[in-house]
């Protein structure tokens, strides 16, 4: 008979392994979907921000090139490293040098119109006219101003510390060579990656998503703009024109990142390797209390006929609008679903406890989809014996094992299932138990044996002492016979 106490305590250390881990709950939510839109993009990733569900996917962890999303990391670096954004920045030639160079794809580089040499310039202006205008030398005059060292090493060591941060944030699958996203080999990421980023600014950094969101920014005035002048954001998605075919209402923020081609060197080292175009990029919705945020990354820059495109807004747009109409939010389990029985051994009054979901969860499917379609497994993961039963005692809330909720093979939630009632022993069935148990040791049954033995042994040697004591009288008895006679 095993000791009573190691289950209880067994199921004890679960509780606590179960609170220190934080629970099951926690695992994000993925109901991923094919939307039933055409769409340009070679890759993509939505995410509904609500409750953390991933609702449509493709190709989320294939690298491709940011291109000026990149921007959106140095903004982080920046944002960070900066105690006050009035901070004045330097505008040096070491800032501007590298749109002058061999590499075309530097060459003619976009700008949001700052002068070396200008005195009046924060670090205010520089991340409106990175985030908004898509400057790029905004984004290396704010390397030069907070990276550390020589001159020379200023910018490479703030993209050493746009790198570190990525890999802080968790992008497993990205580098960045620059801090405005210009072609470069070594400057890539993925969709998922570039999601990780946007999420992160916007949780932590609502500032940096408000500039994104920004329609127009004055500028201070330097040589090549006498006064002050406007810069307008290029987000085609969120400008309200009247000629904006690509205007969503319900969309914000936060990056575009686009090439009308990019060149590569040949086998003799000469630039003259051409590759088409591409558009990217990452977006928030917001709809009827729903919020969402869009990866969509590879879109042709050029249609057949070699106008543009713009596949990555109309994407946006499409998937936006696929979203808010066939998404709802349904409640597929409470905490009061029962999700499975166990076998209980020894309980008082009760042979059987049920188990329920530790928690609620909920989702996004599509409004015409039966949630009957989710599937449940239960994982039992308390100590059971021969028969499959939990001995009791048992406590209310005691963790039981795991519930998994699976749709078409893939996870959606897991959380820990736990007991409904609180079942206690049985007394007279554990000491009737202790007693049949006693009876099936080894070392009781030798007793017996022994006992049995002696008893024998007791018996037969009481039975020889009676038959000479009885010898004994019987010759007594003719002895005494004799004498009378005489």
């Amino acid at each position: 008979m095993r000791n009573i106490k190691i289950p209880a305590f067994f199921m004890s250390f679960l509780c606590v392994f179960a609170l220190i881990a934080g629970g099951f709950g926690n695992i994000e939510a993925s109901a991923t979907f094919t939307p039933d839109v055409t769409l340009y993009s070679k890759s993509y990733y939505m995410v509904n921000l609500d409750i953390g569900t991933v609702v449509a996917a493709k190709n989320e962890k294939e690298r491709c090139y940011p291109a000026s999303i990149t921007k959106l990391m140095t903004a982080i670096v920046a944002y960070e490293n900066c105690a006050d954004l009035s901070m004045p920045m330097e505008v040096t030639y070491e800032a501007t040098n590298e749109f002058w160079g061999d590499d075309p794809n530097k060459q003619g580089a976009g700008t949001c119109g700052l002068a070396v040499g200008q005195t009046n310039l924060t670090m205010k202006d520089c991340l409106y006219g990175l985030l908004i205008k898509s400057g790029c030398e905004a984004g290396n005059v704010i390397a030069y101003n907070i990276g550390k060292g020589k001159k020379a090493e200023r910018i490479p060591n703030f993209i050493d510390m746009m790198n570190k941060k990525a890999k802080a944030i968790g992008c497993l699958d990205t580098h960045f060579g620059n801090t405005h996203g210009l072609w470069q080999e070594d400057n890539y990421s993925t969709p998922y990656d570039i999601y990780l980023i946007g999420k992160y600014i916007y949780d932590k950094l609502p500032e940096l998503l408000d500039i994104t969101n920004t329609y127009e920014y004055v500028m201070p005035a330097n040589k090549y703009n006498p006064n002050p002048y406007r810069l307008t954001n290029g987000k085609s998605i969120i400008n309200n024109n009247s000629d904006n075919d690509y205007y969503y209402e319900f969309a914000s923020g936060l990056k575009t990142g686009s090439m009308n081609e990019y060149i590569t060197k040949d086998a003799d080292g000469k630039w003259t390797v051409k590759h088409e175009g591409f558009a990217n990029i990452i977006s928030t919705a917001s709809q009827n209390g729903f919020n969402y945020i869009l990866v969509c990354c590879g879109a042709p820059y050029l249609d057949a006929d070699g106008n543009r495109l713009n596949g990555h807004f109309k994407d946006s747009k499409a998937l936006y609008k696929w979203a808010f109409k066939n998404l709802a939010m349904v409640n597929v389990i409470d905490d009061n679903t029962v999700v499975a029985h166990l076998k209980v051994d020894m309980g008082e009054n009760a042979d059987v406890v049920l188990l329920k979901s530790s928690g609620e969860f909920s989702t996004l499917l599509p409004k015409d989809l039966d949630p009957q379609v989710i599937k449940q497994k239960v994982t039992i993961t308390a100590e059971q014996n021969d028969n499959e039963a939990v001995v009791a005692p048992i406590e209310k809330g005691q963790v039981m094992g795991t519930l998994e909720l699976i749709m078409d093979g893939e996870t959606l939630w897991t959380t820990n299932i736990v007991a409904s009632q609180s079942i206690e022993l049985s007394q007279f069935e554990y000491t009737m138990r202790m007693i049949n148990s006693i009876f099936d040791k080894w070392w009781f049954k030798l007793c017996v044996a022994v006992l049995a033995v002696l008893i024998i042994a007791d018996i037969v040697l009481n039975t020889i002492q009676k038959a000479r004591i009885a010898k004994m009288e019987a010759r007594k008895a003719r002895k005494a016979n004799i004498r009378g006679k005489w």
